[in-house]
């Protein structure tokens, strides 16, 4: 009797645990179900697309013969814009003196004029910005990469050679030759075997190599005696070099006015003229070089005359004082801006080599005079610039001991040889590359400055 109902209870159990799982499933199910019946959200609207940043357009140029800024800007700006152009750029340049072969660049936003840009020379370039109906105008010095390297070279045929087999352009033979030419003369005592060591700025755009900035230290072995050179800067920024001595190196004249490749005539008393068919003096030196080679002022001084004629063609006198007077023949044109009575400083470009007047091919006719008096230019000794001031002789030993480890070290040379290498010759006829212009955000290519 104990066990009678066990088999009821045990069939009681099972029928309430299994409603139990019944409901359980019945109410995940329900709970998924009435997920699914849910009336479905709104979609969820896209936010219009913003229209595209208008982009800057970079038109560039070069500035041609015959070019105005007028002329280069008609395409962007009106006549009465290009006035009030001008009229921002009046206080900070001069708008008639931009030179051909210099590039430009005009920015735009959607074909609308906003910003211009010129190279003036290689350190500085002239930006113009619009704003509305304004313009402002700012000359910008260029923003360069300066380091300094050391180039090497020895003497096998000229300076011009060594320094092209260094990798370096014609520009750095002339600057050395000019700096140290009346401490060698490069014309008559170079020597194969020679060596120069040369410490230098060296201005790039990132990897890209834009031009020379100062010369800071030079050694040059010359016939087994070694000469040098080391910048000394004023507190203003203006350098003189000196030697160890202390002497200043710079004299009232630069050596040669030219980058040349022979003196095609000399100073001489009696020479046949080829053109006239007989024989006369010919006071002055003849420097060959290609047309078109930069002329340079060789000492300050007043333009005594800027002129033309028959026989010296296009030419300038130039008087430097004391007596002195040089003059520069047969160019084949002048550079902007030369003109009687006006006064230039030592290494100022005046021209350009030329055949005008009577003459049998591109040469540079030299020529000098003291208190009237013709004189061979090569030969004449001129006073040097003032030696370093007492109380700079600590700082300008500081200098040298900072340069010289590096300046003085031995510099690889060919065998030893007295003959001399192109005797009349320092340089080379290719025209003097222009320097660069990198840096500007709208300027990174290279810009002719003359």
């Amino acid at each position: 009797m104990k066990y009678k109902n066990i088999p009821f209870l045990v069939v009681f159990l099972a029928a309430l645990l299994f409603t139990s799982c019944d409901e359980h499933d019945g109410g995940a199910s329900s709970a998924v179900i009435g997920a699914a019946d849910a009336p479905a959200s709104e979609p969820v609207a896209e936010a219009p697309a913003l229209p595209p940043e208008p982009e800057e357009t970079v038109v560039k140029g070069k500035v041609s013969s015959g070019n105005t800024a007028a002329s280069i800007l008609k395409k962007w700006l009106s006549p009465s814009e290009v006035y009030a152009f001008a009229g921002a750029c009046t206080p900070v340049y001069d708008l008639t003196r931009i030179r051909v072969g210099n590039t430009w660049q005009v920015a735009t936003l959607d074909e609308e004029f906003t910003r211009f840009e010129y190279a003036i020379d290689s350190d500085s370039y002239l930006e113009v910005s619009r704003d509305g109906e304004d313009y402002t105008a700012i000359v910008k010095p260029i923003a360069y990469d300066v380091r300094m390297e050391r180039v090497t070279g020895s003497i096998r045929t000229s300076l011009y050679g060594a320094m092209t087999e260094a990798g370096e352009k014609p520009e750095l033979a002339v600057r050395l030759g000019n700096l140290m030419g009346w401490e060698i003369d490069f014309i008559h005592d170079l020597r194969v075997g020679d060596t120069f060591s040369v410490l230098v700025e060296k201005r790039y755009s990132g990897n890209v190599f834009k031009g020379y900035g100062r010369i800071l230290a030079v050694a040059f072995t010359n016939q087994g005696e070694l000469h040098e050179a080391f910048r000394m800067e004023d507190a203003d920024g203006s350098g003189e070099y000196y030697a160890p001595d202390g002497r200043n190196l710079r004299h009232v004249f630069l050596k040669t006015p030219v980058a040349f490749t022979r003196i095609s005539s000399g100073f001489t008393l009696r020479r046949y003229h080829p053109i006239q068919k007989r024989y006369k003096p010919h006071y002055g030196v003849d420097y060959a070089a290609p047309t078109g080679t930069p002329i340079y002022a060789i000492g300050s001084g007043t333009l005594k005359r800027v002129a033309t004629n028959n026989s010296s063609g296009n030419h300038i006198l130039i008087t430097h004082g004391n007596g002195y007077e040089s003059g520069y023949l047969h160019m084949s044109r002048f550079a902007r801006g030369m003109r009687t009575g006006r006064k230039v400083k030592q290494g100022d470009l005046i021209g350009y080599v030329g055949s005008t007047g009577l003459a049998t091919g591109p040469h540079l006719c030299f020529r000098m005079k003291i208190h009237g008096k013709p004189v061979d230019p090569t030969k004449i000794d001129t006073p040097r610039a003032g030696s370093i001031d007492a109380t700079q002789k600590e700082a300008f030993s500081r200098i040298m001991a900072q340069y010289r480890p590096q300046l003085l070290v031995p510099v690889a040379r060919p065998a030893a040889s007295p003959r001399r290498p192109r005797a009349d010759s320092f340089s080379h006829a290719a025209e003097i590359p222009p320097a660069a212009l990198p840096g500007a955000k709208l300027l990174p290519d290279p810009i002719p400055t003359g």
